[in-house]
């Protein structure tokens, strides 16, 4: 019996032995094998996480210690899983793709590198945080935003941004806002992408693509590199009165195709300029919830799915809620909310409830949409109080942002959920064409039969939006060889190319996105 909690795969203890002795020797005891340090790479939302183990977890405080890291990884044929710090919750966490990897845990990386006020970015190393991105704008009085995804003061900015995660202000596209890349490649060199490969370099922050082509994107929800640092754009605060947050309700499920109409037409001429999100009953009444009851109260205690018209009634919620802002001067902000208002009364009458702050009067969901949209950053998921159990596996599949479609895969997606004894939770959020449609399964993580139902539910979704036609744009460890199958064996023949260039000895997070050599 190994005196590890697992072993690389293919490896035997005393190769392993080896390369823990070498990498103790280079990092002292940021080198972990113990049950008690492994523990939290094994903690996961997802439902068959306890599959796969981590073997170690090392930590590096420096981009020579990645080097160095890579360098024995290659020589003992270790594998790395980088784990950036928070960006995964409800797509595995920290949990490695396949049993037996190191977790590379990147949180001592700590340093916010620059701010530039007058351009409006920064450079930071991955372990800095969305939390403490912010304190050190409040602490330094630099009037910029950011841009974060829901629960973000303790998630890595370079984390999120790669796994092309979001946020919901006018920056809404994070990877799309990233510019300028510290990445150490599988055999320890060192390579800065766009500009920065330019000596005394003044544009590696300004000027994204650099010359020839653009290489970032291997980076990102891939395994082809290790992230050291990265830039990104931070928005520019409006002036007083040049911010304006907004929520319409919507009184029926069937509605949201003649909804998505006048939005996109809104969100097109840059009229709503924000990723604005489209919200149902049940995620809206978490949220509400979770605002009112402290930890240890649940929404849900089980039971068949909720129907819609209870949860209604319940929290005073409407079946869609429309979340969007504008921003700009005062006079912009005013002209433009006259045009918003005025599209969706002309659209829909007397049967929306248009809210602004003024009606909003403190209601917890609206302060915490107006948060979102502002670059605020949260600490909690408002469906972290739907059920006991803590189990969630997030579905992203992308739709064109037309009505038809956007109303199809509700009706897919509710059918599937509710068939499987789960409540659909959805957020649209609206971008440049596109609508994501995150749902989140919840579940009783302690039960073995719910996580079971829960696997079976996640697989039926991922088949049917596949089957038509719908890309899933992310997902867990458990899925990501499906997922990537459908996109085709060309795209896969061309991941496996770059990946046998770039890493020839597989070391870096095998599995992940499906990308593998074995």
């Amino acid at each position: 019996m190994s005196s590890f909690i697992a072993l690389p795969q293919g490896m035997n203890e005393n190769t392993f032995t080896r390369a823990i002795k070498e990498y103790r020797a280079l990092l002292g005891d940021r080198v972990r094998t113990d049950q008690a340090s492994l523990q939290p790479y094994m903690r996961s939302s997802i439902a068959d996480s306890g599959s796969r183990k981590p073997s170690a977890v090392v930590y590096p405080s420096t981009p020579a210690d990645v080097q160095k890291i890579a360098k024995i990884a290659v020589k003992y044929r270790t594998p790395l899983w980088t784990y950036y710090g928070g960006e995964n919750e409800g797509y595995g966490s920290a949990t490695p793709a396949t049993n037996g990897q190191i977790v590379l845990d990147m949180k001592n990386m700590k340093k916010v590198i620059e701010v530039d006020k007058e351009l409006g970015y920064c450079l930071v190393e991955p372990g800095v945080t969305y939390g403490e991105l912010q304190d050190y704008l409040k602490k330094n009085n630099i009037n910029l935003w950011l841009d974060a995804p829901a629960a973000s003061a303790g998630m890595s900015v370079v984390g999120n941004i790669l796994e092309r995660g979001a946020g919901y202000t006018p920056y809404s596209e994070d990877f799309l806002f990233s510019c300028g890349m510290e990445v150490v490649l599988a055999d320890g060199s060192l390579l800065r992408t766009g500009m920065g490969g330019i000596p005394k370099s003044t544009s590696w922050q300004v000027f994204k693509w650099g010359f020839g082509p653009y290489v970032d994107g291997l980076f990102s929800q891939g395994n082809n590199g290790i992230v050291t640092k990265l830039g990104t754009w931070l928005m520019g605060a409006p002036p007083p009165g040049g911010y304006m947050p907004f929520c319409i309700k919507f009184p029926k499920v069937e509605m949201v195709g003649e909804i998505i109409k006048p939005l996109m037409f809104l969100r097109e001429t840059q009229i709503v300029p924000n990723a604005a999100a489209l919200v149902n009953a049940g995620w809206e009444a978490a949220t509400i919830f979770s605002a009112k009851n402290g930890n240890g109260s649940f929404l849900r205690n089980g039971g068949s799915p909720l129907p819609v018209k209870k949860l209604m009634d319940s929290y005073r919620v409407g079946a869609w809620n429309l979340y969007g802002a504008v921003y700009g001067s005062p006079e912009q902000v005013a002209l433009n909310w006259m045009y918003v208002s005025g599209t969706f009364k002309q659209a829909f009458g007397n049967k929306i409830q248009i809210i602004t702050e003024k009606e909003a009067k403190g209601d917890p969901a609206f302060e915490y949409r107006k948060q979102l949209m502002m670059g605020g950053v949260t600490r909690q998921h408002p469906l972290d109080r739907w059920r006991a159990g803590g189990g969630s596996m997030k579905f992203c599949p992308t739709a064109a942002a037309r009505p038809a479609e956007c109303a199809k895969q509700v009706k897919v997606a509710t059918e599937i959920v509710n068939r499987n004894g789960f409540d659909y939770l959805s957020e649209f959020s609206f971008f440049w064409r596109d609508a994501r449609h995150v749902i989140d399964l919840r579940f009783n993580n302690g039960d073995a039969a719910e996580r079971k139902r829960a696997m079976k539910c996640y697989d039926e979704l991922v088949s049917a939006f596949i089957k038509n036609g719908w890309a899933i744009n992310r997902t867990n460890p458990a899925f990501m060889a499906k997922v990537a199958k459908s996109y085709g064996p060309t795209m896969g023949r061309l991941n496996r190319t770059i990946k046998q260039a770039l890493d020839p000895k597989n070391i870096l997070a095998p599995g992940k996105s499906g990308i593998n050599l074995v």
